[in-house]
């Protein structure tokens, strides 16, 4: 994508227009109005308003706490559901470490005030100047983003009043009155030196870490004295959003921030022209890649934590009014206690099996077993020509270069080795340089293991989320709050869809039975021939238990179309917890899977679970409650259920999918065509389950339960490449989680569903 100047040109040539100095002259009337009008509603309030000011101001809270917190005090604790102890957020020393002012180069310093406060040194807490320019152009532009919260306000808002929480407007503003109060009054006691150690010392910088020391050592593996100016700005770019501008998982939102820090010293004469050039044009964040690779400091959090905070710092701002960084504050060193469903002994078994080698064997077309074995790009490249425009380029573009510049057809985003891949990235990178003359600004490379795969296991009982897996690989390496498959990818999902979207609401609402018969025979679906998955065969009259034990596209579409109604089979499938589907989906095809957006692995799960719980949809969960230092509950999680289906139906949908995992249920009629899934058997334990597989096995699904527990299992490629159909990665992974989980925890009797 091209970042250059032609839309600033664009602009430029319509500030001179006489429609604009209309515009123009308009705003600065309804300025003059919204001044005349403040004024008068000054002196109208005066009498009210000196009296309300004066009880704000009696409520002040202590300032004692603006300094920095000592490390590991009031830290967030994680619980698993037997009560151990998952995650503390804020190990001692770990994620906050104080340095002195003399520690800082002044580069940071300057870095920072430059983005977030430019007339530090000349205001005495409160930017008069800055509060009217806010006003200024908030009504000119009708923008009201512009901020004016100097550095000591902001120190005092995150340390004084916790980030600033307030659910309402007059609490927000009161807090702001205080805020601005205390600011003038620490300027007063404070020299701007310890309030700027202060807040850099405070402040939060992304993947946990909170002030610049910590920071630094997570990015660039050095202590914060000896950063560059380079290294200082990619600090200074994370501070209005941590999360966005995270540099190690969002380098280009971050470049782009540093970018303006770097532009914004420039003009206030922190840096000179060539300073400024060096600095932009520096590869910094191919350094932050390599030290997150090998980062060796804190874990990760798993995939089932990952989660947990996602909502937790979800609902903090929808349901309690925390800004983002409060949130973030809050959840890493607010004290808080978080009480999750997760089941220690389960998530090991899940994380064992997803990351088994030998549970990705195939047998290969010379009779021989072999492990698949395969990495995807992820890419971004950033480059600067002479002229200053930028240019960012990503896999997308490198696989163009290589089938249309190179012709080389064959090629796709999937390579052997770590080695080849990154010689493809070399070689492009190369080519772009060579035809531009620019300067790499940004690059980032990262090899995924592939094929990948995602996992969900559910009590259908509680709806509670036991374990949970968002793909295979070192977690340590990709980092925390990376991409969960489990919960965040939506895929295709083949032939589990039939149950949800077809048998469900037939035999719930159509009066249709296991027994009831379809005739299997050739089928054009929009002008298409439609065949069956094992080929050009056809079984005459089947019924439903059979069309399930054999997953037969041409009865189920049969039956969509003939017995439930498009309109019908979409309401069910939505009652079971699918949030994805749109209009278009109402089609003979979406029994098959053919959905739009596809579906995530949580709402297929969760889907099954409530057949499994006799019919009734329990919304599932990764955590129970929320509890603040004093032990108050502040967030608590109260399900949702709905009897989605009659209890019988749930017993006979039960009843023809143990036809496809159990091997005392009688074969199919015709020999040529048997249920695949028998490999899935776990002796004395009841198993009942349904295999997907999408077009060209792309997609690879097996979801199904037991008295205990739902389990769903996805492999695939990231870039739905093609895997075989003759892959059983789905299979052996879900008899092994099952048959682990049913002998090394205790579930009761589980010999019969």
């Amino acid at each position: 994508m091209n970042y250059g100047k032609k839309a600033l040109s664009q602009k430029l040539k319509t500030i001179g227009s006489e429609e604009e100095r209309q515009k123009n002259r308009f705003s600065m009337f309804l300025v003059m109005i919204a001044v005349l009008l403040f004024v008068g509603l000054v002196i109208a309030g005066a009498a009210f308003g000196i009296g309300a000011f004066a009880e704000i101001i009696r409520n002040v809270p202590d300032v004692d706490s603006v300094s920095s917190v000592e490390p590991g005090q009031n830290k967030s604790i994680v619980y698993a559901s037997d009560g151990s102890v998952m995650q503390e957020l804020v190990e001692s020393g770990s994620n906050r470490i104080p340095v002195p002012y003399s520690s800082f180069p002044p580069h940071l310093v300057d870095a920072f005030i430059a983005i977030e406060d430019s007339r530090f040194f000349d205001h005495e807490g409160v930017d008069v100047k800055g509060i009217i320019r806010a006003i200024f152009v908030g009504l000119t532009s009708g923008n009201l983003s512009e901020g004016a919260s100097t550095i000591t306000q902001q120190l005092i808002k995150n340390n004084v009043f916790n980030g600033g929480y307030e659910t309402n407007y007059g609490d927000r503003v009161e807090r702001k009155i205080q805020e601005q109060y205390l600011a003038l009054r620490v300027e007063k006691e404070l020299d701007k030196s310890t309030i700027i150690e202060h807040y850099l010392n405070t402040i939060n910088l992304g993947a946990n870490c909170l002030g610049v020391q910590v920071a630094s050592m997570r990015y660039f593996n050095k202590n914060v004295s000896e950063l560059d100016l380079s290294e200082c700005t990619v600090l200074a770019a994370t501070t209005s959003s941590p999360s966005r501008y995270n540099p190690i998982t969002h380098p280009e939102n971050n470049q782009r921030r540093r970018l303006i820090v770097l532009k914004y010293m420039l003009n206030d004469g922190m840096i000179t022209p060539e300073e400024y050039e060096a600095a932009s044009s520096d590869t910094v964040y191919k350094r932050i890649q390599t030290v997150a690779a090998s980062y060796s400091g804190q874990h990760a959090f798993s995939y089932f934590t990952d989660t947990v905070f996602e909502q937790v710092l979800d609902r903090l701002q929808t349901e309690l009014g925390y800004s983002e960084t409060a949130a973030y504050s809050m959840l890493y060193s607010g004290g808080l206690r978080i009480y999750t469903t997760m089941d220690p002994t389960i998530q090991k078994i899940v994380d064992e099996e997803v990351n088994r080698s030998s549970n990705y064997e195939y047998l290969d077309s010379d009779g021989t077993w072999k492990t698949c074995i395969a990495y995807s790009l992820s890419y971004r490249l950033g480059i600067r020509i002479e002229s200053g425009e930028e240019f960012y380029y990503n896999e997308t573009n490198l696989e163009e270069y290589f089938k249309e510049t190179l012709h080389v057809h064959t090629f796709r985003l999937l390579f052997d080795s770590e080695e080849t891949l990154y010689e493809a990235t070399s070689a492009y990178r190369d080519h772009i340089l060579s035809e531009t003359g620019g300067k790499v600004i940004l690059e980032n490379v990262s090899a995924i293991l592939e094929p990948q795969t995602s996992v969900v296991l559910i009590d259908q009982k509680t709806g509670q989320v036991k374990a949970v897996s968002g793909g295979r690989g070192d977690k340590d390496a990709l980092g925390s709050l990376v991409l969960n498959r489990a919960t965040q990818s939506t895929r295709q999902p083949g032939s589990t869809f039939k149950i949800l979207s077809t048998y469900a609401p037939a035999i719930d609402l159509r009066g249709a039975t296991l027994a009831t018969t379809y005739y299997d025979s050739e089928l054009f679906v929009n002008g298409n021939r439609l065949t069956d998955w094992w080929g050009d065969t056809y079984t005459g009259y089947t019924n439903i238990r059979e069309a399930i034990m054999v997953s037969s596209n041409i009865v189920a579409v049969l039956c969509l179309e003939n017995t439930v109604t498009e309109n019908l089979g979409f309401e069910y499938a939505r009652s079971f917890g699918v949030s994805t589907l749109v209009s278009k989906d109402k089609s003979p095809v979406m029994t098959l899977g053919g959905l739009t957006y596809g579906v995530s692995n949580l709402e297929m799960t969760a889907g099954y679970a409530a057949i499994a719980n006799g019919g009734v949809y329990t919304e599932p969960i990764f955590f129970t409650k929320v509890t603040d230092l004093s032990g108050k509950t502040i967030l608590e999680n109260v399900q949702k259920t709905d009897a989605v289906i009659k209890p019988e139906t749930a017993k006979l949908l039960t009843s023809a999918m143990q036809s496809t995992v159990e091997p005392e249920f009688p074969v199919f009629p015709r020999e040529s065509v048997v249920s695949t899934n028998v490999s899935c058997h776990v002796e004395g334990v009841a198993l009942a389950a349904k295999s997907g597989t999408t077009n060209d096995a792309n997609d690879l699904w097996l979801i199904g339960y037991s008295p205990a527990y739902t389990l769903g299992v996805w492999c695939g490629y990231d870039e739905s490449q093609v895997i075989g159909y003759g892959a059983p990665f789905h299979r052996t992974i879900w008899r092994a989680i099952m048959a682990r989980v049913h002998s090394e925890t205790e579930v009761g009797d589980v010999s019969s569903v």
